[in-house]
C-alpha cells in the first residue's frame, strides 16, 4: 500500500473512478436521447423497450377501458427500463455514487499518505486529484442532464399516448361497439317479424274454425239447421287461445 501511495499509482485509481462516472453519464444520457427521438411515433419505433411500452399500453387500456392519470403509469413504466442490465434509476444512482466515491478516494489516498509519512506533495496531489476529479463528474452530470432528460421522454410519452393513442383507440372501441349493435339489432327485427307472422296466422285459424262451427248442417231434414257452437273454444289448442287473448285485450283497450 505505502508502494502504491508513494510511487503516484493510486492516481490510477481515481483517474478510473472518474471516467467510470463520465463514461455512465454519457452512456445514459445516449440512451435517453435515442428513447426521446424514437418515442415521436411509438407505432413505427426499433426499439425493443419502446415497443413493449407501447403494447402494455394498450392491453392496460383495453382491459380498463381506459386510462386516468398516464403520467404516473408512465413513470411506473420507465422503472423497468434496463440498460447495461440497470434500470434508469439505477444508472441515475450509480453515477451520482461514482461522483461520490471520487471525493471519499481522494481524500483515502490522502490520509494514506500522510500515515506512511509521504512526501507532502503526495499527500497534496491525491487530495486535489480526488476533488477534481469529483467536480468532473458533476461538471460532465450538468452537461448531460439526466433527470431534464426523463422528464423531456415522459412529456414525449405523455404526448403521443394522451393526443395519438388514446384517441384513436376509442374510434376503434367506438366502431366495434356500433356495429355490434346492428348485429344485435338485426336478429332481432326477425324475431318480431317472425312473432307477427305467427299471431297473424293463428288469428286466421282462429276465424276460420269459429266460421265452421257457427252453422251446423243437419242433412236428415234436407236442410240447414242452425245449432249453437258454444263449445268450440275448447277445440283451440293453446296457441290459438293465447293470442285469442291477446285479440281481446286489444279490442277492450
Amino acid at each position: 500500500m505505502m508502494n502504491v501511495l508513494q510511487t503516484g499509482k493510486a492516481l490510477y485509481v481515481l483517474a478510473a473512478i472518474c471516467l467510470a462516472g463520465i463514461l455512465v453519464r454519457m452512456m445514459a444520457g445516449s440512451f435517453y436521447k435515442g428513447l426521446i427521438r424514437e418515442s415521436a411515433n411509438l407505432a413505427l419505433t426499433k426499439n425493443k423497450c419502446l415497443r413493449a411500452l407501447k403494447q402494455n399500453a394498450e392491453d392496460t387500456y383495453r382491459m380498463n377501458q381506459g386510462m386516468n392519470n398516464t403520467r404516473v403509469y408512465l413513470e411506473k413504466q420507465l422503472y423497468g427500463l434496463k440498460m447495461l442490465g440497470f434500470s434508469l434509476k439505477g444508472v441515475d444512482n450509480l453515477a451520482g455514487q461514482l461522483t461520490l466515491l471520487c471525493f471519499m478516494a481522494g481524500g483515502a489516498a490522502a490520509f494514506g499518505a500522510y500515515w506512511y509519512r509521504s512526501d507532502n506533495y503526495y499527500i497534496v496531489l491525491y487530495g486535489a486529484v480526488g476533488i477534481l476529479s469529483g467536480m468532473l463528474t458533476m461538471f460532465v452530470d450538468y452537461g448531460v442532464n439526466l433527470e431534464s432528460r426523463r422528464q423531456q421522454l415522459l412529456t414525449c410519452l405523455q404526448d403521443y399516448l394522451e393526443n395519438v393513442m388514446w384517441p384513436r383507440m376509442a374510434r376503434e372501441t367506438s366502431e366495434i361497439g356500433a356495429a355490434a349493435g346492428e348485429t344485435v339489432e338485426k336478429p332481432g327485427n326477425l324475431v318480431r317479424t317472425i312473432g307477427r307472422e305467427r299471431r297473424g296466422q293463428a288469428r286466421r285459424s282462429i276465424e276460420q274454425a269459429a266460421a265452421s262451427r257457427e252453422k251446423i248442417k243437419d242433412q236428415s231434414k234436407g236442410g240447414e239447421v242452425e245449432k249453437s257452437g258454444e263449445n268450440w273454444l275448447q277445440e283451440l289448442n293453446p296457441e290459438q287461445k293465447r293470442v285469442l287473448g291477446e285479440l281481446l285485450k286489444e279490442f277492450i283497450s
